[in-house]
């Protein structure tokens, strides 16, 4: 499924539930609290016809993305800076829908990876709805993915592999070509504010934004709301009172794998900027000579699958079996 029918499929099932009221065309322009309350008590909003309205609320999900309404409300009500983590990566994508054709060794689904820190050239074809496939590029820095049709088949053509071009070049694009820009990683580490207010809870994005190029942002914002969940069942008695400070610090919990799993392969590239770790290097050769060892073995490769669309922790990769391959093919590697 394409994003816009997941969406459209999880808004109707939501529009469903007679306990909720979707207010479509309204924004919210900021989150709001009593003169004397240090609590989130609602929200301001700019409905439909321009007018501006307050809703009261006991608990506020933030799930804007950027998560800038609740930094907003945090600063305005006079709480310490908060800690953020941010990696910049500066990597710009198109995409567009074109008529399913065949794909070469009837691949379901084919990701040309680029040899970094060489490249920073990707595409992605993966099949969807109304017999079409999506294709999706992404570029690193000034290789940016291009918008125009002609430019955007060369493009595809001069990645690592011809897989992607094969399928395409000669079907029919079904869509304009998106670009999309996705300037950094971010991780706000609100479970770090000792007064997080009652009342607010932010939740995905808001929390931590992941470079999509490892499809790993809505599994765990899936995760994030499966968590809210099992907390809301299992407090007793006032469950708004710990509930922001349980809840953001199992998700910093949850977080911790799939942020080392997109960090370190950004890292790759120099141009990258952020807090690079000490044993980095170390790092990039295991995971360099897992890659290699994934591509022969199948066992190998299902782990590595399940452990980076987090399905499996990230620890199993350190079973001392896989590890002493692992060293084997690093040794090899640099004596041959």
């Amino acid at each position: 499924m394409s994003r816009p029918l997941i969406e459209r499929a999880l808004r109707r099932q939501v529009e469903r539930m007679r306990n909720i009221k979707v207010r479509g065309g309204s924004r919210v322009l900021n989150i709001v609290s009593e003169s004397n309350v240090q609590a989130a008590t609602g929200i301001q909003c700019q409905m439909v016809d321009g007018s501006l309205e307050t809703l009261k609320s006991d608990l506020i999900v933030d799930a804007s993305g950027n998560g800038s309404l609740t930094v907003q409300f945090l600063k305005s009500t006079a709480r310490r800076p908060l800690a953020e983590t941010s990696i910049s990566v500066n990597t710009r994508y198109a995409s567009a829908l074109f008529e399913r054709s065949h794909i070469p060794n009837d691949y379901k689904a084919v990701l040309s990876f680029p040899n970094a820190p060489e490249q920073g050239r990707a595409g992605l074809i993966l099949p969807a709805e109304n017999n079409s496939n999506q294709v999706i590029l992404s570029g690193r820095g000034k290789d940016i993915p291009p918008i125009d049709g002609d430019e955007f088949l060369g493009y595809v053509r001069q990645l690592p592999t011809p897989t992607i071009y094969n399928a395409i070049k000669n079907a029919k694009r079904l869509s304009d070509i998106t670009p999309f820009s996705f300037p950094e990683s971010r991780w706000r580490h609100f479970a770090q504010v000792p007064d997080f207010p009652r009342g607010l809870l932010p939740i995905g994005d808001a929390i931590c934004r992941l470079n999509p190029v490892y499809g790993q942002g809505m599994t765990v914002a899936a995760q994030e709301a499966k968590l809210l969940f099992d907390l809301l069942q299992t407090m007793d008695g006032d469950p708004l009172a710990t509930l922001a400070p349980t809840f953001l610090t199992k998700a910093e919990t949850l977080l911790a794998d799939p942020w080392a799993m997109s960090a370190i392969p950004d890292f790759t590239y120099p141009e990258t900027i952020g807090e690079r770790p000490p044993d980095l290097e170390d790092r990039l050769n295991f995971q360099s000579a897992l890659g290699r060892l994934a591509a022969r073995d199948l066992e190998i490769y299902e782990l590595l699958v399940e452990v980076r669309h987090v399905l499996k922790p990230l620890t199993l990769l350190d079973d001392p079996s896989i590890v002493t391959r692992v060293k084997e093919e690093i040794a090899g590697c640099f004596t041959g």
